[in-house]
């Protein structure tokens, strides 16, 4: 069955597109906007399954490697958003789904999927290490820019001031330059068709958002 998937790429990158247009415009309807905020956990756990489907060799050396990327991610937040220390202050809304400690479980599966998926786009540019963790710390910035009005808007957090804070950025950019690291150290170079097009597929779903919500 997972063999039959890996031989459409292109078809599961428009299938995709799809499931993320329909969340588009479910998101931009205020009557459809409360169900499809509910299936935001749903959706990033749809994602990290077609991404795993289209992992080449998979072995228990990735599985680990994910376990700690996802606590590794989940566990800065927590510190993050019960100190204020790391990113700024803040606070978690419903959307995310269930919370333990003030941060939501799913938040280390978004850290897992972003790191995996922007380091696979990094290797379709350069094969030098240092240049592919700047690269992919500055993608994920970029990336975080885009996901942040939509957020506050969809409830999967908020902040305790006017605006997004110059130290949510550099939060970022340091943990995905971890995150990244600990990738290619444990893992290496990663095989997997549609990780590229996944990144960009969120990166211009946020972009679109943005201005539809701005519109609206």
């Amino acid at each position: 069955m997972i063999e039959n998937v890996r031989k459409y790429p292109v078809a599961t990158i428009l299938i995709l597109c799809v499931y993320y247009l329909v969340g588009l415009m479910g998101l931009s309807i205020n009557k459809t906007q409360p169900l499809f905020q509910a299936l935001v956990p749903f959706t990033l756990l749809f994602s990290l399954y077609f991404l795993w489907l289209f992992h080449e060799k998979a072995d228990l050396r990735i599985y680990l490697t994910g376990l700690v990327i996802y606590l590794i991610g989940y566990t800065i937040e927590s510190i993050g958003v019960n100190s204020g220390a790391i990113f700024g202050d803040y606070v978690y809304g419903k959307t995310l789904g269930i919370k333990l400690w003030n941060t939501p479980l799913m938040i280390g599966i978004n850290w897992l999927l972003l790191i995996y998926s922007c380091w696979a786009l990094t290797g379709i540019f350069t094969g030098n290490r240092l240049l592919r963790y700047l690269f992919g710390s500055a993608l994920m910035v970029l990336y975080d820019i885009a996901l942040e009005p939509v957020a506050i808007r969809l409830d999967m957090w908020n902040w305790y001031g006017e605006a997004v804070p110059m130290q949510n950025y550099t939060g970022w950019f340091l943990t995905a330059m971890i995150l990244l690291i600990i990738l290619d150290r444990s893992v290496g170079n990663i095989k997997n068709k549609i990780a590229p097009a996944l990144f960009i597929i969120q990166f211009m779903f946020f972009i679109i958002l943005n201005i539809i919500f701005h519109f609206s």
